[in-house]
């Protein structure tokens, strides 16, 4: 059974939003955002929320991080979940795996109104 080993603070800012139409009143929200996660130095990514299903919804993100560390990036995937918890509040949770060969659970909160993405990572082994 896998195990928690530590935990990555991260704080991004929306810097763009695309919304995509799928037909038939489905559709996708990818926002764009960039800023720093603990270790990982400055991270770009997308976030998509899929509005096609009932609750609790798909999301995929996909980014990079610019560890200053170190001139190799790391790249990440995840699939989750996202759900409304309040006034133009979205919680997304979902399993992130890198190209650094670590995997993270991931759970943090998108605030449309203030276009914030703050949350914790935390490494699984």
């Amino acid at each position: 059974m896998a195990a928690a080993k530590k935990t990555v603070d991260f704080s991004f800012k929306s810097t763009g939003v695309t919304f995509q139409d799928l037909g038939g009143g489905s559709g996708v929200n990818h926002i764009n955002f960039e800023g720093k996660a603990t270790g990982f130095g400055t991270v770009l990514g997308t976030l998509s929320f899929f509005s096609d299903a009932p609750a609790p919804r798909v999301e995929r993100r996909t980014g990079s991080a610019l560890r200053s560390s170190t001139t190799r990036r790391v790249s990440g995937s995840s699939e989750g979940y996202w759900e409304r918890t309040g006034k133009h509040k979205w919680r997304v949770r979902g399993l992130m795996r890198t190209s650094a060969g670590t995997t993270f659970t991931s759970d943090g909160v998108v605030n449309l109104s203030g276009r914030t993405y703050k949350g914790e990572l935390t490494e699984w082994v």
